[in-house]
């Protein structure tokens, strides 16, 4: 399958081949979850096969892009490498490297992870490399990094930060920080994800890095929980606010969505068990799973019609949408004839016990009658 998904893996010399697929099966190497990419392929010495690759590594918001150089005549040695960012590891000291990457130094053919664990403790180095540069770009940076470690909860393995452009006086700094909040309290889910994420890049710009931009990132999954990216609305970053105060209010804003998704998630199963505690009888069909829909059908004085009770993601706070819908008349389009009530009673401050009474009260009263007569007066077979 992964072969299938990276065709470029069939021209892999077959020594080179299984540690390549071992780090292209990696979900997440750094911060980021998201796959390593297989950029290109060439041969060292024009043979059939290849064993020197391009990687595209996810980092910071940004991808790093290394070339791994293997020499399938000698499988032996392990790789060579080369980064787009020229000045890391531009003149290695031997003690540096057999310190920092071990895995290189004690290069081991026969282990399928030995090229994943150099890439992991190379990874580690350039981290360190990019935190260096912090510190030579004034107080305020190295500040940022050191109480956001050294006063928060955050740790880090939570946090990658680059200097931008590579190579060249820096005019922006990010700081990409994982978000780890509880999301087991997030209800069921059809499509639930092992892999929730919620990421905060902060962008600093500016002569004394005072122009700030934070921005946050969430997994596809998470996104439609909250509703969009419109409802993730975080708080602004000040030039007088630091991270260490900031990302603390970004897990409070995140724990509040979390509270009020799963608040809204028991408000819209207990409207649906009450009306199914009071219409039994009447139930056709409701979301069993996340609670957003349930029909049923009413009688009124030998008229029968149907009720479609939708409700959105932020019920009560947003009332729930109702339409009636008729089982005898037609519309010229050929559909059941369907008319959505607007007008009915409603507060989302009232117990869901009053609040379904109040509605299906209205609708037998008030509602049925008038829908009626429109039903028969739409009905193209009249």
């Amino acid at each position: 399958m992964l072969n299938q998904q990276h065709p470029l893996l069939n021209t892999i010399d077959s020594y080179i081949e299984p540690l390549l697929k071992r780090v292209l099966q990696t979900k997440r190497l750094g911060v980021y979850y998201g796959p390593i990419k297989l950029d290109s392929v060439s041969s060292s010495c024009d043979r059939n096969k290849n064993d020197c690759f391009k990687l595209s590594i996810p980092y910071a918001g940004e991808h790093l892009v290394w070339n791994i150089l293997f020499d399938s005549q000698c499988p032996e040695l392990g790789p060579d490498f080369l980064f787009n960012d020229q000045n890391f590891l531009m003149d290695p000291d031997i003690d540096i490297i057999s310190t920092r990457v071990p895995s290189l130094v004690k290069w081991n053919a026969n282990d399928t992870d030995a090229l994943l664990n150099v890439l992991n403790e190379l990874l580690w180095c350039y981290k360190e490399y990019q935190i260096q540069l912090l510190g030579k770009q004034g107080d305020r940076l190295q500040l940022e990094y050191s109480t956001l470690v050294g006063e928060t909860e955050i740790c880090k393995e939570d946090i990658e930060v680059m200097m931008l452009p590579l190579g060249s006086k820096p005019i922006e700094a990010r700081f990409l920080i994982r978000i780890s909040v509880d999301y087991s309290r997030l209800p069921p889910r059809v499509n639930k994800s092992q892999n929730d994420e919620a990421m905060l890049l902060v962008t600093f710009y500016g002569p004394d890095w005072n122009r700030i931009m934070p921005q946050l990132y969430l997994s596809k999954n998470l996104e439609d929980v909250f509703g969009g990216p419109e409802s993730l609305r975080i708080p602004p970053l000040p030039p007088n606010k630091y991270l260490m105060d900031y990302v603390p209010e970004v897990m409070k804003f995140m724990e509040d969505k979390i509270n009020s998704v799963a608040q809204c998630f028991e408000n819209r199963k207990e409207f649906i068990s009450v009306l199914i505690v009071l219409q039994r009888g009447s139930i056709l069909e409701y979301d069993a799973n996340e609670f957003h829909w349930i029909i049923i059908m009413l009688e009124h004085r030998d008229f029968h019609f149907i009720i479609h009770f939708n409700l959105p993601s932020t019920f009560p706070r947003e009332k729930p949408q109702i339409a009636l819908q008729s089982v005898y008349h037609m519309t010229s389009q050929g559909t059941l004839y369907r008319e959505v009530l607007d007008d009915v009673p409603y507060s989302p401050r009232w117990p869901i016990m009053l609040m379904v009474d109040k509605l299906l009260t209205y609708i037998i009263e008030t509602a049925v009658q008038k829908f009626q007569a429109n039903s028969i007066r739409n009905n193209r077979f009249q």
